[in-house]
């Protein structure tokens, strides 16, 4: 038995599945050095929402702060974070806290840079369960020095 709807329930739904379809994007009037101060841009089903802004939120985000499924800038927060902080699941960045991390310090799962600290960790600095490195802790270390496990 098909639902049925009346004339105001089904402009309301119509308005929430073209909106879906197309996306959303807001662009404050608040401009720095030409750029938004706020840019948030979601994308539809044909093409991403790509957010360029001090702020930037979006599936593509490109900012001072960026927020998105792909970030990029200076303090970075989602999927895949490239920046000088970032907080992702795979992070390349100067900092970074992550699943999957690289840069010079990062805490991860897995990691990969100067100081880490990691499940697994690789780096000059590592600590983590399984530590790779010259100056290598954990319960098994693979350093210079050898191959250490502690029971």
């Amino acid at each position: 038995m098909p639902i049925q709807y009346d004339q105001a329930q089904q402009e309301q739904l119509r308005t929430e599945v073209n909106r879906r379809l197309t996306g959303f994007e807001y662009r404050s009037k608040v401009q720095v050095a030409g750029v938004p101060l706020v840019h948030i841009a979601r994308g539809g089903v044909s093409q991403p929402g790509i957010a360029r802004g001090i702020i930037a939120i979006g599936d593509v985000a490109v900012g001072v702060i960026a927020v998105g499924g792909l970030a990029l800038g200076v303090f970075t927060v989602g999927a895949v974070g490239i920046g000088l902080l970032s907080v992702a699941g795979i992070a390349l960045s100067v900092a970074a806290v992550a699943a999957v991390g690289i840069g010079v310090l990062v805490v991860a799962a897995v990691g990969v840079g100067y100081w880490v600290w990691a499940v697994v960790a690789i780096g000059f600095h590592a600590q983590g369960a399984i530590a790779i490195g010259l100056a290598a802790e954990g319960l098994l270390s693979i350093s210079p020095g050898g191959i250490c496990v502690k029971s």
